[in-house]
Parts: structure tokens; sequence; C-alpha cells
């Protein structure tokens, strides 16, 4: 027959009790550690998803990293990841937190339609048997290209690499869009003020295609995110840039574009994916540059010939420490490399272009878009003669 425990009783319970929670709580404790790989202190890294055929074939072909050298290159500021120059610069990385997103059934759906000019190109994007076209083996967009700039120590790639593509779009040359502008939609789309807190790439297509942005001229780039007086009590703009609130300063706006999602069960090159190599081809070759958000891993100075998938002392690929956004403008199929367009600095890589090899897009690439079409400018017709002409005055 069951009897309520006395006073001692509920004591002793109450003991036992509270040393199962602890060290469960101590267990969990141990395997979220677990769970976490650290490269550096306070630096995570992000274990990637690939297949097992994938897996092997890189075990198989990749060389391993000196982590000595990896632990030189990078470091953790207030939790944010940052990646080193070889003249002591600092680059500001997407945390990995910002970096996740599962896409939306209708996301996946919109993504999935082939554009018109790559129709011939659908067999060898699907990877069939009987493929009658093939992209020529380079395309190279760099001479369309508008200069390439310098984000500094800010977290700001994302306006870089948006703001690359959408002029561009628009036809390149000197046009030189506002970087610090489209800082200040991003920032303020996403709730953070104005604070460069990184935002995550395929994001930057929608906030393009509600708000316009302003050239260069009208809102210059601030380099030291530090160093602006007046910029957040200007709703997160200097207060030169106040001017551009109106939209007919800020012109330059998406009128259509459509994202590329990853797929972590690819085993083949195949599909209309961000790590398919074969789509990202088809695009180049179809006049288009692609937007896309990447995980780091294994990157070091000089950032020089062609960055590849490298080992970890564990012999499976590098995790990925954080995030970065660039303009794809270019291939070479027989060296299996892309051509993106960076943001920092004309002194990095291929005089501000990196080589990424194409193991490196299937291992790490995460989502981007293309711009599909653009707002037209309309040219604002001034009277200055009218507005000069005095008011006349009846006489009595």
């Amino acid at each position: 027959m069951w009897k309520p425990l006395n006073r001692n009783g509920l004591t002793v319970l109450t003991a036992l009790l509270l040393v199962c929670l602890t060290a469960s709580i101590a267990f969990g404790a141990v395997v979220a550690q677990l769970q976490v790989r650290q490269l550096i202190p306070g630096l995570a890294e992000k274990v990637m998803q690939l297949p097992e055929p994938r897996l092997a074939q890189l075990r198989a072909t990749k060389a391993r990293a000196d982590m000595e050298v990896l632990r030189q290159n990078y470091f953790v500021r207030n939790n944010v990841p940052f990646i080193r120059g070889a003249e002591g610069e600092e680059f500001e990385l997407i945390p990995l937190s910002k970096m996740e997103y599962a896409p939306s059934a209708v996301q996946l759906q919109k993504s999935h339609v082939l554009a018109t000019p790559l129709s011939d190109l659908r067999a060898y994007i699907q990877t069939e048997p009987l493929v009658v076209a093939t992209p020529p083996d380079v395309v190279d967009h760099r001479p369309d290209q508008t200069s390439v700039k310098n984000q500094s120590n800010r977290g700001t790639c994302v306006c870089f690499a948006s703001m690359a593509g959408l002029e561009v779009a628009y036809g390149g040359g000197s046009l030189d869009l506002s970087e610090q502008y489209a800082n200040y939609l991003y920032m303020k789309a996403e709730g953070h003020g104005c604070k460069s807190a990184g935002l995550q790439t395929h994001m930057s297509a929608d906030y393009l295609s509600a708000h316009g942005v302003s050239q260069e001229g009208v809102c210059p780039y601030q380099n030291d995110k530090y160093n602006f007086p007046g910029y957040c009590n200007n709703g997160g703009l200097p207060a030169p840039a106040m001017r551009v609130s109106s939209e007919a300063s800020s012109p330059y706006r998406i009128k259509s574009y459509q994202k590329i999602w990853r797929n972590d069960s690819l085993t083949t090159d195949t599909g209309l994916w961000i790590n398919n190599p074969r789509y990202l081809e088809a695009l180049l070759r179809g006049g288009k540059d692609i937007v896309f958000g990447t995980h780091v891993a294994g990157w070091v100075t000089p950032y020089t010939g062609v960055l590849d998938v490298k080992l970890g002392s564990s012999g499976d690929p590098l995790g990925s420490v954080g995030g970065h956004a660039m303009l794809i403008v270019g291939y070479n199929k027989p060296g299996e490399y892309f051509i993106v367009k960076n943001s920092w600095g004309t002194n990095k890589g291929q005089a501000g272009y990196l080589y990424l090899s194409y193991d490196y897009i299937r291992t790490y690439a995460k989502y981007g878009y293309v711009i599909n079409e653009v707002h037209p400018l309309v040219l604002t017709i001034r009277r200055p003669m009218l507005r000069a002409v005095p008011r006349i005055q009846r006489s009595e």
C-alpha cells in the first residue's frame, strides 16, 4: 500500500532529483561541446553536409591544410569571425549563425524554372546521357565589370557583391553604386539599425526589388565603421547622405531575379542548384553574373592560384568558419575553376578576383541569385526658366 513520504523522505528524494538533473545538464553540455569543432580558440567550424560519394572523392584527392597557417589567418572578435590579409588587413566574415536558411517549397519551385536562353543546355545541366549542346570551355565577363572595390574592415560583403551585380546589370562601365546606401537599406530591413551586422546574400535581391539605391557620389562609403559621427543619429545614414531619401536620387533597382539554392544531397552535377557547376556555367554563357554566398574554409594569403578544398586533421574537408558574398563572372572548364569578383581591393588574388575550384563550389557554395531585369532609369526633365520667373503682382 502506498504511503505518503515524511519530511525526511521528501528531502532525500529532492536531493536525488537535483543530482540527476545536474548530471543530465552536465552530460548535455559535454555532448554539445563534442558537436562543435574548434579551428582555433573561440572560432567554431561548421561541418559541411556532403553525401558519402563526394566525401570519399575529396578525402582521396585533396591535400591537408597547414593548421598552424590557418590559425594565423583567422581570429574572432566580439563573436564575429575575421580573416587576415597579408599586410595585416582584417576582413569581417558573416557569422555561421547568419548563414543558415531553409528555402520554402514555393521558393524552390520558383528557382527550378529554366530560363529560355538556357533551354539548349537543359540536357547538359541535367547530366542527361545524350548531350547535344555544351557551353564553351571558357567564359570571362571581367571586361564588362566595374572597378574592384574594398569593403575594408566592415561586414558589408553582401553590399559589395549585390552592387557589383546591379552595376553590370545596368551596363557596367564607370557606374559606381553606393554600398553605403545599400547597407542602410539592408540593415533597416533586417532590424539592425545602423550596424553592419551581415545578412544572408540572397535577401539582398528582395530588398533591391523593393527599394532602389543611389550612386556612390550621393552616399559615399565610410571605410571605418567606428568613425563617422552622426551615422546612427540619422537613421543609418551619414549626414551628407540624407538627401538620398527621395526615390529620384536612388533609381537603381531590380525588377526581376531568380534565386538559386543548395542541394546537400547532390552526388553528380545535375539540376538548378548553386552547387552544380554545370548550371553556373550555363548561366554565365547566357550572359548572367551570379551574386552568391559561400562558406569560407582554408583560404590563406595571398589568395592567388585556385582556391580548392583542403582537408583538416580528421581527413575530412575543413569546416566553414564563416560566410562571404561575391560575384561569379566567369569560368575555366579545363582548369575547373570559377572567376569571382571580390571586394578586398585590387592587391588580393588576381587583381581583385579569386579563382574558386569546381570542387570548392560543390562543397561550400550556399545560395545565390541572378538579376534578370532592372527598372529603367527615368530622366527628370528640369525647367529652370519656369522656376526662375518671378511672380507677377497685379497692380491696383
